[in-house]
């Protein structure tokens, strides 16, 4: 079987090696067959009881930034814990998800949610193109911000952006915050 004959940078389809897949033996005690129900292992697991929805948060899937930004959520929407609240999350944040709604649109409409958190970070984010500065990445965060205070009027807004900023020789996350409810403008 052909081992360095993988296509290179630049190669077309023409030129491609026909390369077939290698039998590979399934590791001792565990089955191949992952969607045979009947060769499934059962695990108990502890059970969390759904607790009462009341906010929604929307951020980028780069942990570096999540501690903070739930922490100035749940101060902010006056939550007891990372439970009272759903975490939508995704490269690029709120910007890059502005047309993924089946999560706060299930929050709004079904759970009856008025605490929403949007945020963005700045830093070096790899939803978006390598390069982009945070005054970009910002502008692109205040702007989907003006539409999803339009598509649920009733919530109050927080919005949330990270980044890192220089301390003499030491950087620091920082965290810009501004808050939106309908009749405060």
């Amino acid at each position: 079987m052909p081992t360095n004959d993988f296509p290179r940078k630049g190669d077309t389809l023409k030129k491609q090696p026909n390369i077939k897949a290698a039998k590979v033996k399934p590791v001792a005690g565990r089955e191949s067959k992952v969607l045979n129900e009947k060769d499934s292992v059962v695990v108990s697991c502890r059970y969390t009881p759904d607790p009462p929805l009341r906010g929604f948060l929307q951020l980028c899937a780069d942990r570096r930034f999540h501690r903070s930004i739930q922490e100035l959520f749940q101060a902010d929407a006056k939550l007891k814990s990372p439970e009272d609240y759903w975490i939508h999350a995704d490269a690029g944040g709120t910007p890059k998800m502005a047309h993924l709604t089946i999560a706060p649109n299930y929050c709004y409409h079904t759970m009856r949610v008025r605490l929403m958190g949007w945020a963005a970070h700045g830093n070096i984010c790899g939803g978006f193109k390598p390069g982009t500065s945070d005054k970009v990445i910002k502008r692109e965060l205040l702007d989907t911000m003006e539409k999803k205070v339009k598509e649920y009027p009733k919530a109050k807004h927080f919005i949330y952006f990270a980044t890192t900023k220089k301390k003499g020789d030491a950087e620091e996350a920082v965290v810009y915050c501004l808050t939106y409810e309908k009749g405060a403008d």
